[in-house]
């Protein structure tokens, strides 16, 4: 998916393809993906923690990539 980048900040935020990918990134830098996190989430997505730790690096990936475009 080839996500559309703006110049205006405001569009950037209303764009969920950036802002999820930005938030999930964002919540691993200041460390939320905590051991109780990941077992909540285990619990609740019915993911193993290995799947989990994929779709945080996927979306960094993706974030990382955004950032570079801009």
């Amino acid at each position: 998916m080839n996500t559309k980048i703006s110049k205006n900040a405001n569009k950037n935020f209303d764009n969920d393809d950036i802002q999820f990918a930005r938030l999930i990134a964002e919540l691993e830098s200041v460390g939320a993906f905590t051991s109780e996190v990941m077992w909540e989430l285990h619990d609740t997505m019915e993911l193993e923690h290995a799947q989990i730790a994929e779709l945080i690096e996927r979306a960094q990936a993706k974030w990382d990539g955004i950032k570079s475009r801009t």
